[in-house]
């Protein structure tokens, strides 16, 4: 009888794609916390005027925070099962950082069209 071989990273890959499973639930919570902040320090989020700077500094920071979570989890794994001699985690944490990045230039984007407005 023959036991098939699991490759010994195999488990911190399936915990890569795993966190990337947070990756929603990141970015609803990363939306909530920013546009709140944003509210609770008085400017309108979806406003006809840019907020201040000082208040996109206070707010955007806990925001990107929470979204970051999922990602560093993926690369934490990736480097695991990398340190394992098993280079799949790669992707999920590639795939967790530009969704990261995305938020960080989409965040930027708008609040430099906001200025220009």
């Amino acid at each position: 009888m023959s036991v098939t071989s699991v490759p010994t990273g195999a488990r911190h890959v399936r915990r890569a794609w795993l966190s990337l499973a947070l990756l929603p639930v990141a970015l609803v919570a990363a939306f909530a916390v920013g546009e709140g902040l944003v509210t609770l320090l008085g400017a309108e989020p979806h406003g006809a005027e840019a907020a201040p700077l000082w208040v996109v500094l206070l707010a955007f920071p806990p925001a990107f925070l929470l979204l970051s979570v999922p990602a560093a989890l993926a690369w934490h794994q990736a480097r695991l099962a990398a340190a394992e001699g098993d280079r799949r985690g790669r992707v999920p944490a590639v795939i967790g950082g530009v969704v990261t990045g995305w938020f960080l230039l989409t965040n930027l984007a708008s609040y430099v069209v906001d200025l220009v407005r």
